[in-house]
């Protein structure tokens, strides 16, 4: 019983590992860049910017660091795109150690209610996992309600990701399925949709996209009102290439 607990439960703490981080900083920069925005203005730029990724492979800070083999991985910050808000307390640019992904691991997990025993089980299925490190970068769209958080998160081995991709792919209530990422069969989107303030204009919407490659699981949470799905699940498989070519543009 507790084994059956333990992995529903372990369904949450995955893709809330990444979701806390947007809503402390990604969810603020929204709001407050649409309460100051001209809504009158068109928002057709989105469309007009294909997520390709900088050039690299060290290139300048503002694309975002490349400076070890995990953080390589990441996608350069895009034509149009800058880095973003803090996710946690982490920066908007970072690589974690494997003890310290660990521990930011459990602590979210600690967040929820949950009874001892399963807590425990949890925590087992963590160190299972074999974490070996976490790349952290967040990008924002300048002008425009969207910002993107990524993680990179490295595990012992792919069986480890696939079985973590499989717990983190359960959707929650009051999600709906996203968009399918083109060639990507191991990958997964969710959408939710904040209610509007009642003036017409849409409310914030949150993507939550989750996918392995390998021993690396893959987690994109963005947020923009309105949010332009096309433009993220484009920017998803971009990161997607990224872990297949790290040195290459896509």
């Amino acid at each position: 019983m507790n084994d059956r607990l333990a992995h529903r439960f372990l369904g949450t703490v995955l893709p809330a590992l990444l979701v806390v981080g947007a809503l402390g900083g990604g969810f603020a920069f929204v709001r407050a860049t649409v309460d100051g925005a001209d809504r009158s203005a068109p928002t057709r730029v989105w469309a007009e910017h294909r997520t390709k990724p900088a050039e690299d492979p060290a290139g300048p800070v503002g694309r975002g660091r490349a400076d070890t083999e995990l953080t390589r991985k990441l996608l350069p910050v895009p034509p149009g795109y800058v880095l973003g808000p803090d996710i946690g307390v982490y920066g908007n640019d970072a690589e974690l150690t494997a003890a310290r992904s660990t521990e930011m691991m459990k602590a979210t997990a600690d967040g929820y209610d949950a009874p001892a025993a399963v807590r425990r089980q949890v925590d087992k299925e963590i160190d299972l996992m074999g974490m070996e490190g976490v790349a952290l970068r967040s990008y924002t769209f300048p002008g425009n309600a969207l910002t993107v958080d990524v993680s990179l998160i490295e595990v012992k081995d792919a069986d480890a990701a696939r079985r973590w991709y499989e717990y983190g792919s359960r959707r929650s209530d009051g999600e709906s399925e996203g968009p399918v990422i083109e060639g990507r069969k191991n990958s997964s989107c969710s959408v939710q949709t904040e209610e509007s303030d009642g003036d017409g204009t849409p409310g914030i919407g949150t993507m939550t996209c989750l996918a392995y490659e390998g021993d690396l699981i893959v987690i994109v949470v963005a947020q923009g009102m309105p949010l332009n799905r096309s433009t993220v699940a484009e920017l998803v498989k971009d990161q997607l290439d990224r872990i297949a070519s790290p040195g290459e543009n896509a």
